[in-house]
């Protein structure tokens, strides 16, 4: 059943991990880079209208209004209420360039060092405006995002090297050689998102009642949002396109039911593309997108009574961004 539309919800009951779950599908259906700005505009008008009004606008459904929020909510940056820049950056279109990445470090990085690094590089590339396209903040300092890259790439592709000359002097070490990837890509996304975001940990993001109303700007809660992006997109996503497509060639390989040359590419990337889909709205349903705030981990200023209910304020909200 479609549940009554709420301005301030989720369809789904984002408590709830499957909730989450339903609620990502959404958020990063890839359909939605083929809306126009026509389709975005016309959205924008019926949340606002719904606003104005306080329910649904003549003629509407909930279903209408639903969808609405999902467009609106996977084009337009939560924070400065543009069209989220560039496209590529966006969520729905994560899968993309990631399967290409992923393919080229599993398959033509092991061929040498150089290819492990340079996949290395295109990876922390993408990114570097994958983070910045979905901060939880409105500005961003060029300075520090030009600083991240540095850092990111230099961390990737120092760990790519290393580990590749040390597999050379020590052989018996190629057994764990498909975990070379994986903590290089961990470590160097960690940073990427650490300080491509660092602005929200010093000067903190903004947080909310649960009528959406602005109640200031938050250190406590701006750290809050990093540390939880880094953990479901820089330490979980990656075990599904790096760890287990490797292990699932292993058991193809030996088996011979695909022969060698094209269609066992084929089959790679296939698969690689398959754990890539599944990983990442389960690695992002981790933690919900609105995060609940227990007020006494946060500020001072935070707690006390609430001015609308007059009660003690227990919880506030804030973005965490993708």
């Amino acid at each position: 059943m479609i549940p009554t539309f709420d301005p301030n919800g989720t369809r789904y009951d984002s408590t709830k991990y499957v909730g989450r779950l339903q609620n990502i599908l959404c958020a990063i259906d890839p359909r939605t880079l083929l809306l126009s700005d026509a389709q975005v505009k016309s959205s924008q008008k019926l949340l606002a209208e719904y606003k104005s009004l306080g329910h649904l606008p003549p003629n509407t459904t909930d279903q209408q209004m639903w969808t609405a929020q999902q467009e609106v909510a996977a084009v337009i940056h939560p924070a400065t209420g543009e069209p989220m820049s560039p496209t590529i950056g966006r969520m729905s279109a994560f899968i993309f360039p990631n399967v290409l990445t992923a393919t080229g470090m599993l398959m033509h990085g092991p061929t040498s060092t150089a290819a492990g690094v340079f996949w290395q590089w295109i990876n922390q590339s993408y990114n570097v405006v994958n983070n910045y396209t979905n901060r939880s903040s409105a500005e961003v300092d060029m300075n520090v995002i030009a600083q991240s890259y540095g850092m990111a790439v230099t961390a990737a592709c120092g760990i790519a090297l290393g580990a590749g000359v040390l597999i050379k002097r020590v052989p018996s070490l190629s057994r764990v050689g498909l975990l070379v990837p994986y903590l290089a890509t961990v470590a160097a996304g960690s940073s990427n998102v650490g300080l491509t975001r660092m602005n929200e940990m010093t000067d903190g993001i903004s947080v909310f009642d649960a009528d959406g109303d602005d109640l200031g700007t938050s250190v406590n809660a701006g750290r809050s949002a990093v540390f939880n992006t880094i953990l479901t997109r820089s330490m979980f996503l990656p075990v599904f396109p790096l760890l287990f497509p490797p292990m699932v060639m292993t058991g193809i390989r030996k088996s011979g039911l695909i022969r060698a040359g094209g269609p066992l590419i084929a089959a790679e990337v296939l698969t690689i593309t398959f754990f890539m889909g599944v990983g990442l709205p389960c690695a992002l349903a981790l933690q919900p997108q609105k995060m609940v705030l227990d007020v006494n981990d946060l500020e001072e200023r935070f707690r006390g009574m609430d001015p609308k209910t007059g009660k003690p304020r227990d919880v506030v909200y804030a973005n965490k961004g993708l």
